[in-house]
């Protein structure tokens, strides 16, 4: 075969897949299923992801209600004078609060990396004074978001940090967890030593519950579905990944107007008790809540099955924290 006809072949084979390629990935995008679409609109939400911030009760319980928002919290104030206390007054079993954003936030500003992993910090020993008490009477249902390693997911870069996930700190988080059934919620990437770490965690305290933020910074469908696969004790949340707060296309696992991913709806249908939502609209995305909500109920909700539906919006969340009412 002559060079001009295999540059005549090869150029008619390029053609061929560019013209493919379009078609197979439109056989990835997902369709909505239609005994979704109206409970999408309707179905109450556990918001596992609702940080306090510089703003009233009032805003806060207004936000929830206009959106169906029965539960919200899963961790720590986001705002310098968030007053977490009020809302747990205002909304009751509405508001789940979590301990530990707090301190690791006063522990890094005073002390950087090295003190988040020293558990004699006095901001430490004053958690983990109060901690029993606070989760045996429900004063607070778990610990987060506690921010291990955002050194690539950070909101701004004086926030950034990385710690070793095995440390004297989340040892003693994890102890106290484990005596209450509480949950964790960490926030961390994809690391091969920390998840390394996490799962010796998982195991050795198989009475905690350990959440991870955004689905897991800078992971990929196999480790997560191993993940949730060989861990009962795992589950995820998906604050951020949508469009509205995440511009990283790659980042995103639904959007509004393309709804979920392939490969994001496969594992959620495929592990449908692990899944949450969260809003994680803090500064400067306050105003952003009902955007957030509103692309859960579009670019979520519909695509999956009714019963997976009920379970992400709200289910898994009553079950795993424990909240009480509707």
């Amino acid at each position: 075969m002559n060079i001009a006809l295999k540059f005549l072949m090869h150029c008619a084979w390029g053609l061929f897949y560019a013209a493919m390629l379009p078609a197979a990935h439109a056989q990835q995008k997902v369709m909505q299923i239609e005994d979704s679409r109206e409970l999408a609109m309707s179905v109450v939400i556990a918001d596992v992801h609702m940080h306090a911030v510089d703003r009233s009760v009032e805003f806060h319980k207004a936000q929830m209600d206009r959106n169906r928002v029965q539960w919200g919290g899963g961790v720590g104030p986001a705002g310098r004078n968030a007053d977490a206390a009020a809302l747990r007054t205002a909304l009751g079993s509405r508001y789940f609060y979590a301990l530990g954003q707090e301190a690791f936030s006063a522990v890094f500003g005073s002390a950087g990396e090295p003190g988040l992993i020293d558990p004699e910090h006095p901001a430490f020993v004053a958690l983990f004074a109060t901690a029993d008490e606070m989760l045996r009477t429900r004063q607070a249902y778990g610990f987060g978001e506690l921010h291990i390693d955002n050194s690539r997911t950070y909101s701004s870069p004086q926030f950034a940090r990385k710690v070793p996930f095995d440390n004297p700190v989340v040892r003693r988080i994890y102890e106290i967890a484990n005596r209450h059934g509480a949950v964790i919620q960490f926030h961390m990437e994809a690391d091969e030593q920390e998840i390394a770490e996490l799962k010796r965690y998982l195991l050795e305290f198989p009475n905690s519950k350990t959440l991870l933020s955004h689905g897991l910074g800078y992971s990929r469908q196999p480790l997560l579905r191993r993940l949730l696969s060989e861990h009962p004790n795992l589950y995820l949340e998906l604050s951020r990944k949508g469009a509205v707060l995440n511009h990283k296309v790659a980042g995103q696992a639904f959007t509004a107007e393309d709804g979920p991913k392939h490969f994001w709806l496969k594992t959620i249908e495929q592990f449908p008790d692990r899944f949450m939502i969260g809003s994680d609209s803090h500064y400067p995305d306050e105003e952003k809540y009902d955007e957030v909500m509103r692309e859960f109920r579009t670019g979520l909700f519909p695509y999956l099955q009714p019963a997976t539906l009920r379970k992400v919006a709200h289910e898994n969340a009553v079950r795993v924290f424990g909240l009480q009412g509707q």
